[in-house]
């Protein structure tokens, strides 16, 4: 299941819950500056060619950031860009989320192991990040 975190018509993040597929199935509009697929094989072996990227230059205004949660499970809070809370979710492992605009913040049970892919080079947190004013 993928569920869409809106404000207004702004997506602020997709979840991915029980998502299956048979071959490569990519999960998010091409323009996304960072693309989310899964690749599941429910036959016979499957061999993907041999290859190799070619260079391009990407005109990424935005970090999308990515959350995997491989064990345990880590309780996700949404916001949009005002830091309304939008949306909680629970995720457990083998659950995902693309955090696409707007704001977010995690608490992660003991024992939990998540992994985050995002754009980079990472310039730090003072000059990546915005924090929300307690």
């Amino acid at each position: 299941m993928i569920q869409t975190i809106k404000s207004g018509n702004k997506v602020l993040a997709l979840i991915f819950t029980k998502i299956k597929a048979d071959g490569v199935k990519f999960l998010v509009p091409k323009s996304y500056p960072l693309q989310v697929g899964l690749v599941e094989n429910n036959r016979g072996k499957r061999m993907v060619k041999a290859h190799k990227h070619r260079n391009h230059r990407y005109d990424v205004r935005t970090t999308q950031e990515f959350i995997y949660v491989e064990r345990g499970n880590a309780i996700v809070v949404i916001y949009d860009d005002d830091f309304n809370e939008m949306a909680v979710f629970d995720l457990k492992a083998g659950d995902f989320m693309l955090s696409v605009a707007g704001g977010h913040a995690f608490s992660i049970e003991k024992g939990s192991r998540l992994i985050e892919v995002k754009q980079g080079p990472y310039p730090g947190d003072k000059r990546a990040k915005v924090f929300k004013e307690d």
